[in-house]
């Protein structure tokens, strides 16, 4: 990651001391950070890559969104059982098995030789990520200062944000020059370098004697205890499933407009490392202000960027569409993090970051399989004006159902 980035986190660290009951919480910030982001740029690798290989083996539009949507399934059903999981057994060893699972699905992918042998992986890939991001959000939330949780979760996020950035540009340059499998088993090497990172300058940050463990709830006793979550639950769903329509099929987009796979990696690339260098600004705006009306605007401006996609037909302009939804999001989810965050000292934390991060994953299992119909019926343009009818559509409803929970 660019130097000047960890030169900005370490910034962070120099500020804080170092305790008598171990390392400070900045210093664990800084290695969750490193090391996630490292694991991120794994993952990224084959975003562009993804679509097109699934194609290769015979997918059609339907099927490649099934493809797609295994990965968020198993998030899915297994974030809120991790969660609970990890709230009780601690952190580290959910990241560490889910590290490990990553380097061993690196070869799976390159074995695959069928849309039913794809999707098993991708499910499986599902259930090894809910055992990083998620868990580190929930490490980072419990050791932020209550009065810098905005910062804390936005350089995690930014970190996050910046390996899935740098990703797809590394992964069309890898397919481009290397090869598939090349790029897929980088991935894999990435994650093992990253358990490393996790295994030796992570703490297991063992709980004090007597410390008692808040019972974690289910989901759906979660988001009954909180209207507030009920809203950034229902915002990030609603913004999945409509953004799903640049992030799945941006690179089916890339072919119908004659662009390449490193165009297509340099798209994806500019657009989530706009949001991850806006993570920090963005969270440092959140504690300072309303971060409800943040989280709603930017999620709107979203929904009118892929909704203008296929106004364009060149690279050119393709990239402003992108530079558009990554400055929306980048006010948006830090936003959505310190409202998470906040509801989370009060109701579970890991069970709250493994509800935000579920329903991202349930917008992107509805994302994919129904705008891959929509490509079926009705060609690549259609997916991108649904998908932006469903973020402002979404949001409309939302802003209708929970406004008295946040209006001034």
């Amino acid at each position: 990651m660019p130097r000047q980035v960890w030169d900005k986190v370490g910034s962070v660290i120099s500020s804080q001391r170092h305790t008598s009951d171990g390392p400070v919480p900045a210093r664990i910030l800084f290695w969750l950070s490193a090391s996630v982001g490292v694991t991120m740029v794994g993952m990224g690798i084959i975003w562009p890559i993804m679509p097109l290989y699934a194609v290769q083996l015979g997918a059609g539009g339907t099927e490649l969104g099934f493809i797609i949507a295994a990965f968020n399934l198993a998030r899915s059903l297994f974030n809120p059982v991790v969660g609970r999981l990890s709230d009780r057994l601690g952190r580290k060893p959910f990241m560490l098995a889910g590290l490990f699972c990553y380097a061993l699905l690196s070869i799976a992918y390159i074995q695959s030789t069928s849309v039913t042998g794809l999707i098993a992986v991708r499910f499986a890939h599902g259930l090894a990520a809910v055992c990083v991001a998620p868990v580190a959000m929930a490490v980072v939330a419990e050791i932020a200062p209550p009065q810098r949780l905005g910062i804390y979760m936005g350089t995690l996020s930014m970190a996050l944000m910046l390996g899935v950035g740098a990703g797809p540009l590394l992964g069309g340059i890898i397919k481009d020059w290397l090869g598939t499998a090349a790029a897929f088993l980088t991935m894999g090497g990435l994650a093992l370098v990253t358990s490393v990172g996790i295994l030796v300058f992570v703490p297991s940050l063992a709980r004090k004697a007597g410390e008692t463990v808040k019972p974690s709830s289910s989901m759906m006793q979660t988001l009954r205890q909180s209207r507030i979550l009920q809203t950034v639950f229902s915002i990030r769903f609603f913004s999945a499933a409509g953004q799903g329509a640049v992030y799945t099929f941006l690179p089916l987009y890339g072919v119908a407009i004659g662009i390449s796979s490193t165009q297509v990696g340099i798209l994806l690339g500019v657009n989530v490392l706009l949001i991850a260098f806006l993570q920090r600004p963005g969270g440092r705006l959140a504690d300072r202000t309303r971060p409800v009306a943040l989280m709603v605007g930017g999620i709107v401006l979203s929904g009118l960027a892929v909704a203008g996609m296929p106004l364009v037909q060149n690279f050119s302009g393709a990239l402003v569409m992108n530079i558009l939804m990554g400055v929306a999001n980048g006010i948006a989810v830090p936003a959505a993090l310190v409202l998470a965050g906040r509801e989370g000292a009060r109701v579970g934390m890991g069970a709250v970051m493994g509800l935000f991060d579920a329903a991202l994953s349930l917008g992107f299992i509805v994302s994919p399989i129904l705008l891959g119909m929509v490509h079926d019926a009705f060609g690549i343009a259609a997916i991108f004006y649904v998908g932006g009818a469903i973020i402002l559509g979404g949001t409309l409803l939302v802003v209708m159902r929970f406004w008295s929970s946040w209006r001034p």
